[in-house]
């Protein structure tokens, strides 16, 4: 996407005023122009708008991708910080002092208030419909993914932060269910009025298709919500797009790549050889996704904290500029796979499954390259644990495996082994927003600890 120079500016300018539901820090500089001024001018959403992107990209996303990433034993930890080491314990020792908690919960909570900002002001402006509906259709995306990642690692969520602190959290299904209509409605704008020129050549730029990458994450909390016909139809919609290119983040030497900041670039975390998996779940031998992802041994994560083996970090994370996709077409398949699975359709579910298994031209080059599966597709279980496996290896470090092994596995136990699949089914929430959101108090002390 685009960089404007004046981003920081109208990053700044608002940053403080939509960053956390219960705190109001929002401190006037008068160097800066005003929310008012810039929300009041095309070229000031367009800045908001790189400047969401920005945020996201450089911040966010990584936090949203780490903490599961940890919990769920794809990356191992290399170094004493609390921030790596709390979630690699979990259970108990994870608590809302912790900034393995605070910093994600905060991030997104910013993001989404700055879409929510840019949501309100869209109005206040004289458009042509194209890049209105641009901008709607940009904002609700980057409402929904944020909402996403909190409801995917927090039992609860408020879907719309409030100045005064007083924000309503709302039940995952009710969270789900915004996610849904935000992205459709930003779907039925890009459909009526399309995404103007002007739009993509200042903000989207050539990374980035917006329909499809709002289908695919319509195809994502859609299965999430158990609405698995629309899942399915979400995902074909991306898988049948005249446009194939990939959709992706991507970085330069001044904006780098998160997680490669994180592994590659420090001494705090390195993925775990074979992804973190044991047992059934091990790849098969000659999986490329294998090659692809992971690389040379690099040690073993530290002996309090599973001393399990580690590897190199490639993929989309080997270089300080490595574009991070904006979603995986195994994604989309793996998706179809599950949502006919769960509906019984087992026949359509193994084609979907042996799609991504025989892949030899994944756009990425994420390709398994493997001979179809062999288990029993007669079974549902079998079919549904084939998926599973292959979802944890063609969606390594996306933040979805601490959501897909509490779908997958409800009942795993997550105190005990440092190889347990998961350490937590969710996180507790910050011990700031429990202090200081008076609404929800008793709510969030009642629902601090989630372990089974």
């Amino acid at each position: 996407m685009k960089n404007i120079n004046y981003i920081k500016i109208v990053t700044l300018s608002i940053l403080f005023s939509m960053a956390v539901t219960s705190c109001n820090r929002d401190f006037p500089n008068p160097n800066n122009p005003t929310e008012e001024v810039v929300l009041n001018s095309k070229a000031g959403l367009f800045a908001l708008s790189v400047g969401i992107n920005q945020y996201y990209t450089t911040n966010t996303l990584r936090l949203a991708y780490e903490a599961p990433g940890i919990t769920t034993r794809e990356l191992g930890v290399t170094n004493t910080f609390l921030n790596v080491t709390e979630p690699a314990l979990g259970g108990g020792e994870l608590t809302g002092e912790s900034g393995a908690i605070i910093n994600p919960w905060v991030a997104l909570l910013r993001t989404k208030g700055m879409a929510e900002a840019l949501l309100a002001n869209i109005d206040n402006v004289t458009l042509s419909d194209g890049t209105r509906s641009s901008l709607i259709a940009f904002a609700s995306f980057y409402k929904a993914i944020t909402l996403g990642f909190l409801v995917q690692m927090y039992e609860q969520a408020p879907i719309n932060n409030a100045a005064d602190g007083h924000a309503q959290f709302s039940d995952r299904a009710v969270v789900l269910a915004e996610c849904i209509a935000l992205l459709e409605n930003g779907r039925n704008e890009i459909n009526a009025n399309g995404v103007s020129d002007d739009f993509k050549s200042k903000v989207l730029g050539s990374d980035m298709d917006l329909l499809n990458s709002i289908n695919a994450y319509l195809s994502r909390y859609n299965l999430l919500a158990g609405n698995y016909n629309e899942a399915i139809a979400s995902a074909d919609a991306v898988l049948n797009s005249a446009n194939q290119a990939p959709s992706v983040f991507v970085f330069d030497a001044n904006n780098v790549n998160p997680i490669w900041d994180r592994t590659a670039n420090s001494s705090q975390l390195d993925p775990q050889t074979n992804f973190g998996l044991v047992g059934a779940y091990i790849p098969e031998p000659g999986d490329g996704r294998v090659d692809f992802y992971l690389g040379a041994d690099a040690g073993f994560a530290l002996a309090d904290y599973g001393a399990q083996p580690l590897s190199a970090i490639k993929g989309f994370f080997e270089s300080s500029t490595s574009a991070i996709p904006v979603y995986l077409k195994g994604e989309m398949l793996l998706n179809k796979a599950e949502a006919y699975a769960r509906l019984n359709d087992l026949p359509k579910a193994v084609i979907e499954l042996n799609k991504v298994r025989t892949k030899k031209n994944d756009p990425l080059g994420v390709n398994a390259d493997l001979a179809p599966w062999g288990g029993n597709a007669s079974n549902q279980a079998d079919v549904l644990e084939e998926i599973y496996k292959n979802r944890c290896i063609e969606l390594f470090i996306t933040g979805m495996r601490l959501e897909d092994s509490r779908r997958f596995h409800p009942n795993y136990p997550t105190a005990g082994s440092a190889t347990n699949e998961r350490n937590r089914n969710f996180y507790p929430y910050p011990t700031l927003e429990r202090e200081n959101n008076p609404i929800h108090q008793m709510i969030l002390a009642f629902n601090f600890i989630h372990v089974i």
